[in-house]
């Protein structure tokens, strides 16, 4: 809001993953169109997933002057070669960031930390186990096998904050509970063998 005053813009955009409403709680503050278009894409690499995936935006349907700010907003990206997709609100898009794209990805990633627990149990290969999916993976692209890793970074975990709901905070305790498994002395060569 202090950056609103200070610098006049004609609009704003968030590019940051944030709460639900948040954009709308801005709107209702300002003056000047606030647009959401979350961020898709891996940090390291975040110059060429931007064009990569679509730009995906909204914006409150009683902005001020939401007509120029959607055109506006979908030209700059355009001639930046970004492709671009408005959503109906942005609490949808608010949402689609967490819940679509971060937590899920958390949970095919806990779903792989519970398999491979499993498998260290029973002492047999996680990669061996997972072999089987492979072919039905391949034809209905519905098995996907992820890394078996505890989750890091800037994003599925932080995000999770960001909403409430309790079944959602099993992604982090999930985590937890993974890191003490492969943490054991024991597990810890078996771990590093199945990672190979």
């Amino acid at each position: 809001y202090s950056l609103y005053k200070k610098y006049h813009p004609q609009a704003i955009v968030i590019h940051s993953t944030v709460s639900p409403y948040t954009t709308k709680n801005l709107q209702k503050k300002l003056s000047i169109p606030v647009i959401y278009s979350a961020t898709r894409g891996i940090h390291k690499r975040m110059l060429s997933d931007l064009k990569r995936y679509t730009k995906f935006y909204a914006i409150e349907p009683k902005a001020p002057r939401a007509k120029w700010a959607s055109s506006a907003f979908s030209l700059l990206m355009k001639k930046c070669g970004i492709k671009t997709k408005k959503m109906s609100s942005p609490v949808t898009l608010e949402l689609a960031k967490i819940l679509v794209d971060t937590s899920y990805y958390g949970w095919l990633i806990n779903y792989a930390q519970i398999t491979n627990a499993v498998a260290l149990q029973h002492k047999v290969s996680y990669d061996e186990m997972w072999s089987f999916s492979d072919e039905i993976h391949k034809l209905l692209g519905n098995r996907p096998k992820m890394y078996p890793g505890l989750i890091g970074g800037h994003c599925v975990i932080p995000n999770l904050d960001l909403i409430e709901n309790d079944v959602l905070k099993f992604i982090k305790k999930i985590n937890s509970n993974y890191e003490k498994v492969i943490n054991k002395p024991k597990n810890r060569k078996k771990f590093q063998k199945i990672d190979k």
